[in-house]
C-alpha cells in the first residue's frame, strides 16, 4: 500500500492506495497531524509514503516525524525533466512546485491529450499540457481568499464588507468583491486555455481541482471537469514509476 500526501499551504490531504483503488482519503489542517497519524494506524501494510510538500520546512519536519514513528519510508517528490510520460519545459525543471508536477502527471494519465490543469487553492495555478505530454508553462495568481483578504486589508472602504455571492450584476460591495475575484480567476484560466487551443488547433480538456474548485466552477467553461485530489492521483503514479 502507498500513502500519498499533498501538503499544501492551507491543508494536508492524504490517501491510502492499494494499487487498484483508494482505501481512504482525508484532509486536515497543519495542526491536525495527530488525527492523521491515528487514522493511519489502521493500515498496517503501508511501507511507502510519497509526498508533495509546498508548505515549508516546519510541515516537512512534522510529517517526517509522523512517518518515522510509523516506520514508513518517505519519498519527497521534486519536479524533474521527465516522468510518467510528461516532459517538464520549465527553464529550471526543479523550480516547478511538486504539487503542480503531480497534478500534471495525473492529468496526462487521464487525458493523454492537450489539457489545461487549474488548481484553485490558496493560490490558483493554471498549467498547460500539450498533446505530446509537454508541460509548456503556466500561471500563478492569488486564490479566492487571498484576493478578498488583500482588498479587505488594503482598502479602507471595504474593511467591513460581508461575505458575498456570485452575481451577474453585483449590487452590494460583498457581492462585487466575491464576483470580481472569481471572474479574475476565471480570466486567468480562460487566457491560458485560449493560448493552448490556438497552439494545438483544437479544444483542450480543462481539469479543475483544489479546495475552491466547486466555487470557481460556475464561471468556467461548461466542459470543465472537477477532479478531486488530482495531486494525490499523480503522487501514486509517480510512486509506481519510482518503484519499477
Amino acid at each position: 500500500m502507498i500513502l500519498a500526501v499533498d501538503a499544501g499551504n492551507s491543508r494536508i490531504k492524504w490517501g491510502v492506495h492499494d494499487g487498484r483503488a483508494w482505501l481512504a482519503q482525508d484532509a486536515a489542517g497543519h495542526d491536525g497531524l495527530n488525527r492523521t497519524a491515528a487514522a493511519l494506524r489502521s493500515f498496517s501494510g503501508i511501507r511507502q509514503a510519497v509526498i508533495s510538500n509546498v508548505a515549508g520546512a516546519g510541515v516537512a519536519a512534522a510529517l517526517q516525524a509522523m512517518l518515522d514513528e510509523a516506520g514508513i519510508a518517505a519519498h519527497w517528490v521534486r519536479a524533474v525533466p521527465r516522468a510518467c510520460g510528461v516532459s517538464n519545459k520549465y527553464g529550471t525543471p526543479a523550480q516547478l512546485g511538486s504539487d503542480r508536477w503531480a497534478a500534471l502527471v495525473a492529468a496526462w494519465h487521464r487525458q493523454q491529450g492537450a489539457c489545461v490543469v487549474a488548481c484553485a487553492g490558496t493560490a490558483l495555478t493554471v498549467d498547460a499540457l500539450s498533446s505530446r505530454g509537454e508541460f509548456l508553462g503556466g500561471l500563478i495568481v492569488p486564490g479566492l481568499s487571498l484576493m478578498k483578504t488583500a482588498l479587505n486589508t488594503n482598502t479602507a472602504g471595504l474593511a467591513d464588507m460581508k461575505d458575498g455571492r456570485l452575481c451577474a450584476f453585483p449590487s452590494s460591495t460583498g457581492d462585487a468583491v466575491h464576483s470580481g475575484a472569481l471572474q479574475a480567476m476565471a480570466g486567468a484560466v480562460d487566457c491560458l486555455y485560449q493560448e493552448l487551443a490556438r497552439r494545438e488547433a483544437g479544444a483542450p480538456a480543462l481539469l479543475l481541482a483544489g479546495g475552491d474548485a466547486a466555487t470557481l466552477r460556475p464561471v468556467l467553461s461548461p466542459t470543465c471537469e472537477i477532479v478531486d485530489n488530482l495531486v494525490l492521483e499523480g503522487l501514486v503514479l509517480l510512486a509506481r514509476e519510482i518503484s519499477s
